[in-house]
């Protein structure tokens, strides 16, 4: 795997305030000038996603992403943000199927469905997938498979190098550190997750999907994380609004040399 990291902010339905929005921009950028090896993707509210592209304008460190996108057709779609609005303000990266919106507004075939219009139309999507809870049965897996296959079964192949898979299992997103995955249990998760796309794309595909990590990350754990559980990089939410902790856990990723 490539030494470049991703490292993916989802600020979620934060902070408050332009204003605020703004701050937290402009420290990022300020602090990540010396680090060179990772790609940082800030995914803010829509409502501030133009002042925040503006911000990181030319910056090829810093990419912006959408934390959701409607891709279909006609334009009589209140309260929906279409391909070409994201396009204009310089989005390139998209979320799509985060366990937040799986829970009440989408389901399978609309997460299926967002993909394939976002890759169609030159984003780099990320697809949220995760168990709500795990058993000893290892029902998590079939629930994780049932997932990927939904979302990424009969996809170009020309489309794949744009693909981007977010592991986020629903019981460890928001807890302490301590109750995310453990990095073991996270490498045997991204060897399935490979295996699963390679049964629907073919092996040299599935190779090319990057493979990031999500749910309690924190600035004492991403190291660990991303060495041992054998990841591509990490989707990161509350933490993204702490800048001296986001930037600790960016220059950790930052120093690893696999």
């Amino acid at each position: 795997m490539a030494n470049t990291k991703i490292i993916v902010a989802n600020w979620k339905m934060n902070p408050e305030s332009s204003e605020e929005s703004k701050k937290i921009a402009v420290e990022i950028k300020n602090s990540i000038k010396s680090f060179n090896k990772n790609k940082i993707v800030i995914c803010p509210p829509f409502v501030f996603l133009n002042e925040i592209s503006n911000i990181f304008l030319k910056n090829e460190k810093i990419s912006i992403g959408a934390q959701d996108i409607f891709v279909g057709d006609g334009v009589s779609h209140t309260g929906e943000i279409s391909s070409e609005m994201l396009k204009n303000i310089g989005v390139k990266y998209v979320i799509i199927g985060h366990s937040d919106r799986r829970e009440s507004l989408d389901s399978d075939s609309l997460v299926r469905e967002k993909l394939f219009g976002a890759l169609k139309d030159g984003f780099k999507a990320i697809l949220c997938i995760g168990e709500k809870e795990r058993n000893e049965h290892g029902d998590h897996f079939h629930e994780v498979k049932g997932q990927i296959e939904s979302a990424i079964t009969k996809l170009s192949k020309n489309l794949i190098k744009n693909l981007i898979i977010a592991y986020e299992p629903i019981w460890a997103i928001g807890k302490k550190e301590s109750e995310a995955v453990k990095p073991e249990d996270l490498h045997e998760m991204t060897i399935f997750i490979r295996r699963v796309a390679s049964d629907i794309l073919g092996i040299k595909e599935a190779e090319k999907i990057k493979i990031l990590y999500g749910g309690s990350v924190t600035k004492n754990n991403a190291k660990e994380i991303i060495e041992k559980g054998n990841v591509d990089g990490l989707l990161i939410g509350r933490e993204s609004l702490k800048t001296e902790n986001f930037i600790k856990l960016i220059k950790s990723a930052n120093h690893m040399d696999r």
